[in-house]
């Protein structure tokens, strides 16, 4: 089965951008997803214009509260995704065994969900200088009210990073 990864951090502190050196290591056993992905498809349908502004960044979460709610979409989007990702490796005869997807989630009681039911690990990156930042919603206030699995410490430059992303990577995939 395809290794899930939770992903999580203030805002502006690394996390695609990890996410991003992490694909560029594995190539077609990556993908990225977040749990706000469909819930921005349902926004820009309400003419929100993609800014991350902090009333957007208020909104998305709000939404997605209510998708929440009504349906669980955003968890059982990532759920499709995960399952559409085992499917498309084994159609190209390729193993899941060092697949990794990632998925950005911030809730806490979601990243629980993930981890109890998906086996999901959970990673917090995290940039001094991001947790310095005003929050404007919940969901970005809430990153540390969680106990991660591993945590990266986003500090110095890009090939710090990659280094950083290489060995979480080795790691991940001695655990299993």
């Amino acid at each position: 089965m395809v290794k899930v990864v939770i992903v999580n951090g203030r805002p502006g502190a690394g996390k695609t951008t990890f996410e991003d050196l992490c694909q560029a290591i594995m190539g077609p056993f990556c993908r990225q997803r977040s749990t706000i992905d469909k819930v921005k498809e349902i926004a820009r349908a309400a003419d929100w214009d993609g800014k991350k502004t902090a009333e957007s960044r208020k909104f998305l979460s709000d939404l997605k509260q209510l998708l929440v709610n009504f349906n669980d979409l955003p968890y059982k989007d990532i759920v499709k995704t995960l399952r559409i990702f085992d499917n498309d490796l084994e159609a190209y005869g390729l193993s899941n065994a060092r697949a990794v997807l990632f998925v950005d989630s911030r809730e806490p009681e979601e990243i629980q969900r993930f981890k109890e039911y998906l086996n999901a690990a959970t990673v917090l990156i995290r940039r001094p200088s991001a947790e310095e930042q005003h929050t404007s919603n919940a969901s970005d206030e809430n990153v540390f009210n969680f106990h991660y699995d591993y945590e990266i410490l986003n500090e110095g430059d890009i090939d710090h990073l990659k280094e950083q992303a290489q060995t979480f990577l080795d790691l991940l995939f001695k655990e299993n």
